[in-house]
């Protein structure tokens, strides 16, 4: 069923209140597309009792259209770049900073189905088992993934992965992490007890999450209008200690929306520490 415009505008406004998530005009099709099942499934007659029963929905149906309208692109090693600014610039410092008893804490922020956290728990253990001098250990640190999706984070949990995503972006040196298990590939158990995956919602409050050394939060803001960005980039900033670090994705910049982070150039990618 098509979607006129009023409806359109109810949908998309709802859905930035639940999500922040901005639909641009035009975008119709969008909505109709990636919740024509759930609209009919629902039993709805129309697209404006499909937004009545969003206003009054229990919350498993709210995940389910968040699920639905939310992107969930990614891969291993995505863009490769930032992963090797991570382990060049980022984990150093991060190993000469940390006190003893201490974890290094890292948040993988919009982390879909897993393969960003566990990308960088793998780079984790390559690091720690090349770098002389420094010494750490994989178990000095703690990966948060989150995401807004319980049907992602539940994929994300499984690490479980079909050949396919192997091959968009695995280097062939960290296939030795995956055991074949059938027609899927399945991570190991060293890799996953890095990362702990949590349901949450980048509107909500941070102060559940407890402090991290580094966030990542790539490939995120860019769905987001300015006012809910600069928010979201704030609050990150208290999560932050003095010299902590931001990582945003390739087509996304702080540059001219706050003072708050000094960028710093890696090679051919753009990191953010933290400006007291």
């Amino acid at each position: 069923m098509k979607i006129g415009r009023q409806e359109f505008d109810l949908l998309r406004g709802q859905i930035y209140s639940l999500c922040g998530l901005i639909i641009p005009d035009g975008k119709e099709y969008l909505i109709e597309h990636r919740l024509q099942s759930l609209f009919q499934s629902s039993g709805c007659g129309s697209w404006q009792d499909f937004y009545k029963l969003m206003c009054c929905g229990d919350k498993a149906f709210l995940d389910e259209v968040i699920s639905a309208v939310s992107t969930n692109e990614t891969s291993f090693f995505r863009d490769t770049h930032p992963f090797n600014s991570i382990r060049n610039k980022i984990l150093p410092p991060l190993v000469r900073a940390r006190r003893s008893g201490r974890k290094i804490r890292i948040w993988c922020a919009a982390s879909s189905t897993g393969q960003e956290p566990y990308s960088l728990a793998m780079l984790i253990h390559e690091f720690c088992r090349s770098t002389n001098g420094l010494k750490p250990d994989a178990g000095d640190f703690s990966i948060l993934a989150t995401d807004i999706s319980s049907r992602v984070l539940e994929k994300a949990t499984a690490g479980r992965f079909s050949e396919m995503e192997l091959s968009r972006g695995l280097p062939d040196r960290f296939r030795k992490y995956f055991k074949q298990h059938h027609r899927s590939w399945v991570l190991d158990d060293e890799i996953r007890t890095l990362v702990s995956f949590r349901k949450f919602n980048l509107l909500d409050s941070f102060k559940t999450l407890g402090k991290f050394d580094f966030v990542m939060c790539r490939n995120v803001l860019i769905y987001f209008d300015d006012k809910t960005k600069i928010d979201v980039v704030h609050r990150i900033h208290s999560l932050l200690p003095e010299q902590g670090y931001l990582m945003l994705g390739g087509t996304e910049t702080l540059a001219g929306y706050t003072d708050r982070f000094v960028a710093e150039r890696s090679g051919p990618v753009i990191v953010y520490r933290k400006n007291e």
